[in-house]
């Protein structure tokens, strides 16, 4: 018996994930008319395949990041040989796509913001001190 509950359930979900591609923006209300089921069921079936769809679409976006960084990899080894012969615009297409590489892994997002005056201070002093002044 427990059988063919699961299976009307996955006909009924099928059926929501249909008519939600179908009439996208269709209210919770109107699933559950055309379903045949109370509000609470057709909002469960549409929770549950939005997180299904959001999974899928994780997934696919992961994939996707991978292959890009891998081909990312392979474009900045070929062009490492022109980089270290000082080809100008070898250096410009590796900032390029070191900055590509970086914006995929979300690396991008975190910023730090620092005071070039304070820097420069720091780094003067420590030099009239006579010692090596590192960056901070």
């Amino acid at each position: 018996m427990g059988r063919v509950k699961a299976t009307k359930t996955e006909l009924r979900r099928l059926r929501v994930a249909e008519l939600m591609l179908a009439r996208p923006g269709i209210s919770i209300r109107a699933l559950a008319r055309e379903v045949g089921c109370s509000i609470g069921t057709a909002h469960n079936d549409a929770a549950a395949i939005r997180a299904e769809w959001a999974a899928r679409r994780s997934a696919l976006y992961e994939s996707r990041a991978a292959e890009d960084l891998r081909r990312t990899d392979e474009a900045i080894s070929a062009l490492w040989p022109q980089v270290v012969a000082g080809k100008g615009w070898a250096v410009d297409r590796l900032v390029a796509l070191l900055t590509y590489r970086a914006k995929v892994l979300g690396l991008e997002t975190q910023k730090t913001e620092l005071d070039i005056g304070e820097v420069l201070a720091s780094y003067l002093s420590r030099l009239a001190e006579g010692g090596d002044a590192p960056a901070p």
